[in-house]
C-alpha cells in the first residue's frame, strides 16, 4: 500500500516537474525568438553605421571587428552563440558612440543622427525583452539546478541557459548623454535658422 503511495506521489512530483521545466524552456525560447528580432533589426542597421564611420574615416580597427561580427552567419548560430556575438557587438558599438560623442562633424549629419534615433528605438526594446528573458532564465536555471531537480532535469536532459548579460548602467550613460546634446545641438540649429 505504502509503495503504491510513494510511487504516485513519484510520479505526481516528475509529472508536474517536468510541466515546470518545460513551460519555462518554452518561455525562455519564445522570449529569445523577440529577443532575437531586435538583435537582427540592430545588425541591419549596422551597414548604415559603418557607411557613415567610413565616410569620415573613423575607427577602422573597431569597425572592421564590426564587419568580422557581422558577416558570420547570425541565423545559424545557437543561441549561446548569438548573445556572445551581441555582447561582443555592444562593445564595439558603445565605443563608436563615445567617438561620436566627441565628433561635432557627425553630431551635425542628419543621416547619422536618423542611425542613432534607430538604434536607439532598437535598443530600448531590446533592454525591455532582456530583462523578462533574464529573470525567465534566471527562475529556470535556478529550479533545476536544485536538488532533488538537478537529478530529474539531467535525466530530462534540461540544460542550464544562458543570460544575455551587458553593462546597462554605461550603455545609458553614453546614449543618454549623447541623445541630450544632439537635442541642445538640434536646438541651437533652430534658433539660428530663425
Amino acid at each position: 500500500m505504502w509503495i503504491v503511495i510513494i510511487i504516485i506521489i513519484l510520479v505526481c512530483y516528475i509529472y508536474g516537474m517536468y510541466n515546470l521545466f518545460s513551460s519555462l524552456n518554452n518561455k525562455i525560447d519564445k522570449l529569445f525568438i523577440e529577443l532575437d528580432s531586435y538583435f537582427l533589426k540592430r545588425l541591419n542597421l549596422i551597414p548604415n553605421l559603418v557607411n557613415i564611420f567610413r565616410q569620415y574615416n573613423l575607427e577602422k580597427d573597431t569597425i572592421d571587428r564590426i564587419i568580422f561580427l557581422t558577416k558570420s552567419d547570425y541565423i545559424k548560430q545557437t543561441t549561446k552563440e548569438k548573445i556572445t556575438t551581441n555582447i561582443e557587438l555592444n562593445k564595439y558599438i558603445d565605443h563608436l558612440w563615445e567617438i561620436a560623442d566627441s565628433n561635432i562633424i557627425l553630431k551635425q549629419n542628419p543621416v547619422f543622427l536618423n542611425v542613432i534615433k534607430q538604434f536607439n528605438m532598437v535598443e530600448e526594446e531590446i533592454i525591455v525583452v532582456k530583462k523578462y528573458y533574464n529573470q525567465t532564465v534566471k527562475k529556470y536555471n535556478k529550479i533545476i539546478n536544485v536538488f532533488p531537480n538537478i537529478i530529474l532535469s539531467k535525466i530530462l536532459k534540461f540544460t542550464t541557459k544562458s543570460i544575455y548579460n551587458v553593462d546597462e548602467n554605461t550603455r545609458k550613460k553614453i546614449k543618454t548623454d549623447f541623445e541630450q546634446r544632439i537635442a541642445i545641438n538640434l536646438e541651437e540649429k533652430k534658433k539660428e535658422d530663425f
